[in-house]
């Protein structure tokens, strides 16, 4: 009987590591994913926006910073309202709500205009007008890179700005 269990809790222990090493390996699959999608990113702006190798190095730290911000406001405002709708909202919340949205957009402007005033610094203007229409641009062959190596999608992460994000 006591050998049983020791069976029983040895093919447990066993099917447990098991699950665990498999778990490990997705993670290393999705991280190299990603990092394969980052490297893909970085590769197109650089090459729709012309980017020398030393400018390069210069752009992409400001510009993943300005995007880091960016991303931090929004999800800001999101957390903030993502348990309401904007048909449920009370007068003062929709007062509220309004007041946060015209903040976060002043937020992306003053965000926009201070990583161009960085970028000045070192890109000439030609190039730095171009980042904005490249950035879309981008954003749709991402979308379809992302489909063809079948990125594991995470919970709905929305990628479109202003206060459009509450419904």
């Amino acid at each position: 009987m006591k050998k049983i269990y020791t069976k029983i809790v040895l093919l447990f222990f066993l099917f447990s590591l098991a699950i665990q090493v498999e778990a490990q390996k997705d993670s290393a699959r999705s991280k190299q994913k990603v990092a394969e999608v980052a490297k893909y990113r970085a590769d197109l702006i650089k090459q729709k926006l012309n980017l020398s190798e030393s400018e390069a190095k210069l752009f992409f730290p400001v510009y993943d910073a300005y995007l880091a911000d960016l991303t931090k406001a929004k999800k800001s405002f999101r957390n903030k309202w993502k348990k309401k709708t904007v048909e449920s909202l009370t007068e003062e919340e929709a007062s509220e709500y309004y007041t946060d949205a015209l903040a976060l957009q002043q937020k992306e402007v003053d965000l926009f205009k201070n990583c161009h005033e960085q970028l000045r610094a070192f890109l000439p203007m030609s190039k730095i007008v171009r980042v904005a229409k490249v950035e879309r641009e981008v954003r749709m062959k991402l979308i379809s890179k992302a489909d063809e190596i079948k990125l594991p999608k995470s919970k709905k992460k929305s990628t479109s700005s202003s206060s459009e994000d509450v419904k």
